[in-house]
């Protein structure tokens, strides 16, 4: 398929859908024509809901025609992650185990939320097995491909969420982020992927609320449509405690800022991870140079924090142990084997351990808090190599720059996993390509609830350094 012309940002397609410039009917049925003409190619989605999207923009073009307001994200098409509830359709998390999972009753409260700003869901992504792995694989789905270099990861586990903001088969992708999931295919793909603060987007169906630290992440090309997006999201849900008293972050209104005049940068090359590639040190200090000239002053020093990963191990680890070690063992046995080794992990880990590593937790936020009282944003790579190998084994090491660095989970994305445990807002940036093709990606932190700050500034760099583009499918008019 042609992939020469531009699909609009969220934003404008809203506005053109208000204002009867395009037909929500037209947009929608591009889409999903698209989505099915690359589908064989990239393996983006794990579930379509042609019948629902098609009816839905029915009733939007229904509602404009009447003059009556269709919402910011007005005939927009977006699509959520397969471990996230969306009413009519199946949630089967990439396994095996879920694949005769009925269609779930009722929507998240996000896509609820979207669907009241008017957009329209038309399918499911594609997500590792139960969201477990940095990698686009799934037993269920197989692999997604990354469209700048489909030998290459799409990076995981909201591996189809990457792809569909990426690939022009979605304006806005949702998508989950416990440990890299959402930033990490944005880094890998060449957009935006923000994690916000813990408690801004609300989690309602997280099994254990209290020391969660699975967020909700968005995806897509623009900043202006990350920030509508988290907008339209945000706000309290009565089951989410970390959301009670957050208020809406009125990220779209933030978006003025043009400079980073006098922000102080904090420059982490490492966050505990032994290596880091050449070409991703270059990648970093460019973005720097970029924040620097919007007037921002950037100090670079060494983090003085410990790897997270070890903290992190053990808190998703007793988690899988406490969610699948029950199971029969001819149903453990259709697990990923990387899946159950990490139940076995969690099996072993005492009481102890998960009290320790929650103190642990405390104890990394505590020092980021304290960073803060000097500086206004944190800026790191997304991970400390390009993309690997597609079909790369997630239990074998990473090698950065022809040498073995350890194991990749530990040495790859130590950058993302801190500030899942610290639940501080955080954002992928683009930072160019790659010698492979592949795009990079670097990190933005901001102080916890600065989440429009966060995206300000975001905006300020995306408009001083454009990132390079995959050109996508014009919409019929």
């Amino acid at each position: 398929m042609e992939l020469s012309r531009t699909l609009p940002d969220a934003t404008t397609l809203a506005r053109e859908h208000r204002e009867g410039q395009r037909d929500p009917r037209a947009t929608v049925r591009a889409i999903l024509q698209r989505v099915h003409a690359l589908q064989e190619r990239l393996n983006a989605f794990a579930a379509m809901d042609d019948a629902g999207a098609n009816a839905r923009a029915a009733e939007l073009a229904d509602l404009i025609g009447r003059g009556e307001e269709a919402g910011p994200l007005a005939g927009v098409p977006v699509c959520v992650k397969d471990i996230l509830d969306v009413a009519g359709l199946p949630t089967r998390w990439g396994s095996r185990l879920m694949a005769q999972a009925p269609p779930a009753k009722s929507d998240i409260a996000a896509v609820a939320r979207l669907r009241a700003a008017g957009a329209v869901v038309i399918g499911k992504t594609t997500t590792t097995e139960f969201a477990h792995s940095p990698l686009g694989f799934s037993p269920l789905t197989g692999l997604t491909r990354n469209p700048w270099a489909p030998e290459l990861t799409c990076g995981g586990s909201s591996a189809g969420a990457g792809v569909a903001a990426a690939a022009g088969l979605s304006s806005l992708s949702l998508a989950t982020d416990a440990g890299c999931s959402t930033r990490l295919p944005a880094a890998c793909t060449g957009i935006f992927g923000i994690k916000p603060t813990l408690g801004t987007a609300p989690h309602d169906r997280v099994p254990e609320a209290f020391a969660n630290f699975i967020h909700l992440g968005l995806l897509a090309r623009t900043v202006t449509d990350v920030a509508v997006g988290l907008d339209v999201i945000a706000g309290a849900c009565a089951v989410d405690p970390h959301s009670l008293t957050r208020a809406k972050p009125n990220a779209v209104a933030a978006l003025v800022q043009k400079t980073m005049d006098g922000a102080r940068v904090l420059l982490w090359m490492r966050t505990g991870n032994l290596h880091v590639a050449d070409e991703i040190i270059a990648a970093t200090r460019k973005a720097a140079a970029v924040l620097a000239r919007l007037g921002a002053r950037v100090t670079e020093e060494a983090c003085p924090l410990e790897n997270p990963d070890p903290v992190w191990r053990i808190l998703q680890q007793s988690n899988w142990a406490a969610r699948f070690a029950a199971l029969k063992a001819e149903d453990r046995s259709k697990l990923s084997p990387t899946l159950n080794a990490g139940i076995e992990a969690g099996l072993a880990y005492r009481g102890l351990d998960l009290q320790r590593a929650l103190i642990k937790r405390t104890e990394l936020f505590r020092a980021v808090q304290t960073v803060f009282q000097n500086f206004d944003f944190i800026l790191t790579p997304c991970v400390s190599a390009p993309p690997v190998a597609a079909d790369h084994d997630l239990a074998a090491p990473l090698s950065i720059d022809g040498k073995e660095a350890g194991d990749l989970r530990t040495e790859w994305t130590p950058y993302l996993s801190l500030f899942d445990l610290t639940g501080h807002p955080s954002i992928a940036m683009p930072a160019g390509l790659a010698a492979n093709g592949a795009p990079l990606g670097v990190q933005l932190v901001a102080p916890w609830a600065h989440d429009a700050a966060l995206l300000a500034a975001a905006a300020a760099y995306e408009r001083a350094s454009p990132a390079p583009q995959l050109s996508h499918v014009a919409l019929d008019r």
